[in-house]
């Protein structure tokens, strides 16, 4: 495992790198946020994308003591939030995903709630993918290009002391292990390969992360609903490219 002083290559730092870098053709709006970003996040140099909904969290147990009329202090006791998907975060509110809708609709959810936001939920994570949902996604990878060795980019508000950003060239199996690595925080912000045939890329304060890669490992990677991973196609493009 190594750490490198060269960082993000041409052409993915513009769009891995804490910006905005890249000025996209067109204007952001609740409805089209998750196009907007891709462009604005993820290289548009592959055949396809995906876009990975970061879980929200919710404390099935205390929501059986909400919804039971408990005390305040006994619903806050024993805190264990577990992650839930947004197809199933919708289902609890009556409320049917679509990915093309699904923006909108979380966000009706959430105003409908305060200003008593319940204490068994969470939101999800910024700039952070749950560790199930990448676990699944860096095993596709591994399936299909085997254990390369990889770059995993930690932004400045990656890491712990925020003084720096790093980068770290390993394997694919050795994700764990460097997540568990004292000097940065959470997950990457960006995974990728040398050779560019795919990447994983977020954004800091993204409730999101994108994927791109070939049409069969998207494909592959957006074919289990239960991780919120969902096939996703370029709407807008860079101005003056």
């Amino acid at each position: 495992m190594n750490l490198e002083d060269n960082l993000l290559p041409d052409w993915i730092k513009r769009q891995a790198s804490m910006g905005p870098n890249v000025e996209v053709d067109g204007n952001r709006t609740q409805e089209n946020s998750f196009w907007y970003y891709l462009t604005l996040c993820c290289p548009l140099i592959f055949d396809s994308y995906a876009i990975m909904l970061h879980p929200f969290w919710i404390d099935a147990d205390q929501k059986k003591l909400a919804d039971s009329d408990a005390s305040h202090d006994a619903i806050n006791a024993n805190k264990s939030l577990q992650p839930i998907s947004w197809s199933s975060f919708f289902d609890l509110f009556g409320e049917k995903f679509d990915i093309s809708t699904a923006n909108e609709i979380q966000d009706k959810i959430r105003m409908g709630l305060l200003p008593n936001w319940p204490v068994y939920i969470g939101l999800p994570e910024e700039g952070d993918c749950g560790d199930e949902q990448l676990d699944f996604v860096l095993q596709k990878i591994k399936q299909k290009y085997g254990n390369e060795i990889v770059n995993y980019y930690y932004c400045l508000l990656k890491t712990t002391s925020w003084n720096e950003e790093k980068l770290f060239k390993s394997k694919l199996s050795d994700s764990e292990t460097i997540r568990s690595k004292d000097e940065i925080r959470n997950n990457p912000t960006a995974i990728f390969p040398d050779n560019k045939s795919w990447c994983i890329v977020t954004d800091y304060d993204l409730q999101f992360t994108f994927i791109g890669g070939s049409a069969k490992l998207i494909e592959e990677i957006t074919d289990n609903e239960n991780f919120g991973i969902y096939n996703l196609l370029p709407v807008f493009k860079e101005k003056n490219i």
